[in-house]
């Protein structure tokens, strides 16, 4: 009779001892799949990096500070549909420049010019590269090194290491030895314009015998 207990006992201890095991178990599992593995935590930490990156990083273009900046900085606000401006193409600008510190006003116009070249400060030859098409607008904040530098330009308009801004149309772009030619004239290259030099070639080239029944 006291063997029977003492096996009755023990059956049951044994059974709790399982049960109580097998809870164990369960929850260390649920903790397991629950907690992230180290890999995880680094990346919800780098998650958390690059929200609080996003939510104080400011505009490049406007933290640019006359003086202090040394890289060229762009800003499009009107993005062109026409043909992107590449190396070689002779572009036409309509641009007004300004002096950083000051906002004032030095020069304004149409320009052309061949892209590349080096016929203009290297601010304009960047910074009207890359993505800018024909019917685009875009603003240039440029540092003095891109610019006029240490001597500055026109009789003090522009001042030494003055930091400048223009804001930029691409309003056209040709290639071609008509367009070249007008852009060493350093007139605005347009329909008019290209109107203008076929009338005048179709007046004077049939004085020498060529073209004499019309354009060429």
């Amino acid at each position: 009779m006291i063997a029977m207990r003492y096996c009755c006992l023990l059956i049951v201890s044994l059974a709790t001892t399982r049960r109580v095991s097998s809870f164990g178990v369960s929850q260390r599992s649920q903790s397991a799949m629950m907690r992230p593995t180290l890999t995880t935590e680094q990346s919800l930490i780098n998650m958390s990096n690059d929200d609080n990156d996003i939510s104080t990083a400011g505009d490049p273009f406007d933290d640019y500070m006359a003086g202090t900046s040394n890289e060229l900085v762009i800003k499009d606000s009107i993005l062109g549909n026409g043909e992107e401006a590449k190396l070689g193409d002779v572009v036409t600008v309509k641009y007004q420049g300004r002096l950083l510190a000051t906002d004032k006003e030095f020069d304004a116009g149409i320009f052309s010019f061949k892209l590349g070249e080096g016929k203009v400060i290297p601010g304009w030859e960047q910074g009207l590269q890359g993505g800018f098409k024909v019917g685009g607008k875009r603003s240039l904040k440029i540092p003095p090194s891109l610019a006029y530098g240490q001597r500055g330009a026109g009789d003090g308009v522009i001042p030494p290491n003055a930091d400048l801004i223009f804001d930029c149309e691409l309003t056209g772009l040709a290639n071609g030895p008509i367009a070249e030619t007008i852009a060493t004239l350093g007139i605005g290259l347009n329909t008019r314009t290209l109107f203008s030099v076929l009338f005048i070639l179709s007046i004077i080239l049939p004085k020498f015998g060529i073209g004499d029944k019309g354009f060429i």
